[in-house]
């Protein structure tokens, strides 16, 4: 059975997503609309990879649409969405770095970004709700912790984590509106992210975050850091020791 302690906690937190979501949506309203999305991809240089973008209608998936994919602003094509909704279109990135996708159907439009990167690349993985956020439910940033990312990615590629019950809209917003820099945001789901890219040729360089991200990360020999006591990382007490310990 459980606790008092562990139900009242609980219930702490479902009230907390109660309140914030909301305020998140406010904050944020062009992140309640949108009937194509596109979600960023981290792939290996010349290696063919799907774009994916899905159709949707007002709460379901949407198929039959015509979708047109663009990377760099030149079209690589259209195709139609299948039932689910989701539409795939083939693409080979030629460069290592950033790519700008963008995905449209009808008036409907999504961007996002394909990160290309060399067989065997470390990656530094910053958990943005375990370790961007002043304290947890807050809209602040850590101080000095946008300047902190800039400084990492002039050295290693840097891919932002979205983790809780936010969507990856709502976090890129966030990140937007605190003016980090623009670099792909993906969901942890439980860790399995760490496990796509290792088995796609690609390390982890280090993990910034929550205990359970952390944890997930544990069995790939990256390094880890948090900013409280946790087993298994390096405990910093701010974000220029982080870049302190990467240099």
């Amino acid at each position: 059975m459980k606790s008092k302690a562990h139900i009242k906690a609980n219930f702490k937190a479902a009230l907390a997503v109660f309140f914030i979501f909301p305020l998140f949506v406010c904050l944020f309203p062009e992140t309640a609309s949108g009937r194509v999305i596109i979600r960023d991809i981290i792939v290996l240089n010349h290696q063919k990879v799907m774009l994916r973008a899905k159709t949707t209608g007002i709460f379901f998936a949407k198929g039959g649409q015509i979708v047109e994919f663009f990377v760099d602003g030149e079209s690589v094509g259209k195709t139609l969405s299948g039932g689910d909704g989701v539409a795939f279109k083939s693409f080979t990135p030629l460069k290592i770095g950033l790519y700008q996708m963008r995905a449209a159907s009808g008036e409907d439009k999504s961007s996002g970004l394909l990160f290309s990167l060399k067989k065997d690349t470390g990656i530094v993985f910053v958990d943005v709700e375990g370790s961007l956020l002043q304290m947890r439910f807050s809209t602040v940033p850590k101080k000095g912790s946008q300047k902190a990312v800039e400084e990492i990615y002039k050295k290693f590629p840097v891919v932002f984590l979205q983790t809780s019950f936010f969507g990856v809209t709502i976090v890129k917003a966030w990140l937007k509106k605190n003016n980090f820099p623009e670099l792909p945001v993906v969901p942890w789901r439980q860790g399995a992210i760490f496990q796509e890219i290792t088995q796609n040729g690609l390390r982890i360089h280090a993990v910034i975050g929550s205990s359970n991200v952390i944890e997930s990360a544990k069995d790939h020999n990256g390094r880890s850091f948090s900013f409280s006591d946790l087993e298994n990382s390096e405990v910093v007490k701010d974000w220029a020791e982080v870049v302190e310990k990467l240099k």
